[in-house]
């Protein structure tokens, strides 16, 4: 399982570079893939590991709500992309979110 993080932040370049290396830290310890700027695909193992990770990037977008806008998705079991990345970004991206169906047995 996996879900989908991406954030907006306006702010100098400054500014700008703290917070977003501040919400990266949020997902340290997983494995993700970061197909365009601000958008992370995030594999997960539980509900709880999502739930975490919302509320810590949470909390930091509470300090900044007029300077961070924020989405987070539903876990997504599965799931097929499609779009215009370079090929070994499609490599990372299904190592995310290929569902090893022999663990669901």
């Amino acid at each position: 399982m996996h879900v989908i993080v991406s954030w907006d932040i306006k702010a100098d370049s400054k500014e700008w570079s703290e917070l977003n290396n501040e919400l990266r830290k949020c997902l340290k310890g997983y494995s993700w893939a970061k197909p365009l700027s601000t958008l992370y695909i995030v594999k997960l193992n539980s509900p709880e590991e999502r739930e975490y990770i919302r509320s810590e990037i949470i909390k930091i977008c509470r300090n900044k709500p007029k300077t961070i806008n924020l989405i987070i998705s539903p876990l997504i079991e599965g799931d097929k992309y499609s779009g215009w990345l370079p090929q070994p970004m499609w490599e990372k991206i299904r190592e995310r979110t290929e569902v090893d169906y022999y663990d669901l047995l």
